[in-house]
Formats: C-alpha cells, sequence, structure tokens
C-alpha cells in the first residue's frame, strides 16, 4: 500500500472513531509502527489530525476545542515530542541564580522536569510545578496562591494575580492556547489570560513556548501581541503557511528558535 493510500485510509479511520493508534493502525495496515508515525507526522502537519502519544485523535472532533479549557492531562497528551524538544532547549538557557517563572503550560512543566537541583528560584501558578520541584532542595520555589483549578492543576484568581504584581523575575517560560500574527497570544478564559498577563508584566524577558500547531490558532480571549515575546521556541511547521507565520515573526523582531525533533523519541515520551 503507497502512502497516500494509507493516509487516506488512516483519516477515514479518524473519522470515524474520533482516535487512532500507532500499533492497531500498523497491524491493520500490514507495515511498521515506525511507518505509521511518519504517517501521522505528515498527517498532523496537513492538519487532517492531532498527535497524541501513541496516537492520534480527529482536529474536528470538537471544533471549540481551542476555545475550551483542557484539562492538564489531556493536554500533556497532545505532541509529546515536539513539546519534549522544545522544553529541552529552553532548559538549556538556564542558569544557576536565576529568578524565573513558569506558567502551568505542559510544556512549562516540562521545562520544571529538566531544572537541575542547584540554586535557582521559580515563580509559578502551577501545582505540577511545584509538585515537581519539591524534592528539589537547592531550588526556592514561590507559589503565587489563588484559586485552584483542578483540571488546569493551577491556581488563578486576584489572588494570583497580586502576588505576581509584587514580584520580578529575570525570565518568564510560558505558552499559549493559540498565537494568531495579527491578533495575538490568546487563551481558553479570562482568569488564564489574566495570569499569563500578570506574568507577562513581572518578567524581564518573555519565552514563549508553543509546538507548531499552535500557530494561526485563535482561542477565546487576546491578552497581548506576539511580540510581547522575546524568544520563540517552536518545532519546524511543514506546511507553508505556519512556515511563512514563522518568517513574518523572525522580521517583526522576535528571536525565533526552531529545535530539532528526533522521530524515533515518539515512543519513548
Amino acid at each position: 500500500m503507497i502512502a497516500l493510500q494509507r493516509h487516506r485510509n488512516i483519516a477515514r479511520q479518524i473519522m470515524d472513531a474520533g482516535a487512532v493508534r500507532v500499533a492497531e493502525l500498523a497491524r491493520d495496515l500490514d507495515v511498521t509502527e515506525e511507518t505509521i508515525r511518519r504517517d501521522l507526522r505528515t498527517l498532523d502537519d496537513q492538519g487532517v489530525l492531532s498527535r497524541t502519544h501513541g496516537g492520534a485523535v480527529a482536529v474536528q472532533a470538537d471544533p471549540d476545542a481551542d476555545r475550551r479549557d483542557l484539562p492538564y492531562d489531556q493536554r500533556h497528551e497532545i505532541n509529546p515530542v515536539q513539546k519534549d524538544a522544545i522544553a529541552r532547549a529552553a532548559a538549556q538557557t538556564i542558569n544557576p541564580g536565576q529568578v524565573i517563572a513558569l506558567d502551568p503550560s505542559s510544556t512549562a512543566c516540562r521545562v520544571a522536569r529538566l531544572i537541575p537541583d542547584e540554586p535557582l528560584t521559580v515563580v509559578t501558578n502551577s501545582l505540577v510545578v511545584c509538585s515537581i520541584l519539591s524534592e528539589h532542595r537547592a531550588v526556592e520555589v514561590i507559589c503565587t496562591g489563588g484559586t485552584l483549578d483542578p483540571e488546569a492543576m493551577a491556581f488563578f484568581g486576584l489572588q494570583t494575580q497580586a502576588a505576581l504584581e509584587k514580584l520580578s523575575v529575570e525570565r518568564l517560560f510560558f505558552s499559549c492556547r493559540g498565537m494568531d500574527l495579527q491578533r495575538g497570544l490568546s487563551e481558553a478564559n479570562e482568569r488564564h489570560a489574566a495570569a499569563k498577563l500578570a506574568m507577562i508584566r513581572s518578567a524581564q524577558r518573555c519565552t514563549l513556548l508553543a509546538d507548531h500547531s499552535k500557530i494561526g490558532i485563535a482561542s477565546t480571549v487576546f491578552y497581548a501581541p506576539i511580540d510581547v515575546a522575546h524568544d520563540l521556541i517552536v518545532d519546524p511547521p511543514n506546511d507553508p503557511a505556519r512556515r511563512a507565520a514563522l518568517a513574518g515573526l523572525k522580521q517583526g523582531g522576535i528571536a525565533v528558535h526552531e529545535v530539532d525533533v528526533i522521530p524515533n523519541a515518539w515512543q519513548h515520551a
């Protein structure tokens, strides 16, 4: 079976079932799992599906998905290999003694897992980040507090914003639900947007961590122009529209760092 036939078959299964698994596709189509992973990467770049750990889900299964706040465990499973590569690149730029901030995004939580137990101050409203760094004796963790959102595994609200307004951090590592080239960065709801904006205002330098699927997406609440980010760490998109968008961001003065994504890492993510 040639690649085009496999792609049509996979797309049909996605439409029918809403999700597919690598192992099952490999068995049904009589090809290797690595071949299926390559097919899924191609279809993901084409916007046909969204890869998850061990498979893929239909991007059209929920047309409002980009506008809703997904639970942390679901966000963590979307594009895991890309997020791992972005997190590794971000972690390599952190120096001992710095005061940094990490938002509750699944990519920032991956950064937290890579932070060594060395002198560092981390400001966060993420319960996940607090838990990850709780065993690091040399790392000082400042939790903003606030109202706990159990699905997001993070704190939000007036107390969160007030805490951030009193702090000054050298560098913020944050993500977003969508990056619209004209309207800017967006989040699924107002309280998430308000917390992100407060974090941005507290930081001397802001590094945006966004896998390619965020490019060109508009979620519900716009909270800042894209150029609030001094740096963008992203995996390289293949489709022309997203490539053109990155070129536009570079021309606008944002330092865009495209990371190498190791395909074989998919099975270990």
